[in-house]
């Protein structure tokens, strides 16, 4: 049986007072793709205690002919995660 593997992954504890723009903004993440990792009505009120998955927020890179998602993200898994899709190309800008 193949053993289990699991991206680091931030969560977020909403507080009183937060919304999903203040935590989008504090997580440097656009308020959409809070909602969309978080299966969440666009702008959908939030109570304090809930967890909310934040997306990742990494660097963006154009690939260059010869890099590869594995020296770039250190595994395919995390390239998948970090990008929504297994494509790699040169020239397509992707979060590293």
């Amino acid at each position: 049986m193949q053993k289990l593997q699991f991206l680091p992954t931030d969560v977020y504890v909403v507080r009183e007072g937060d919304d999903i723009e203040r935590v989008a903004r504090a997580a440097n993440v656009s308020p959409l793709a809070l909602c969309k990792c978080n299966a969440l009505p666009s702008f959908s009120a939030l109570c304090p205690g809930m967890l909310l998955v934040l997306p990742p927020s990494g660097n963006l890179y154009t690939v260059q002919p010869g890099d590869d998602m594995v020296t770039l993200c250190g595994s395919k898994e995390r390239f998948i995660a970090l990008n929504g899709t297994a494509a790699f190309f040169p020239g397509q800008k992707v979060r590293i």
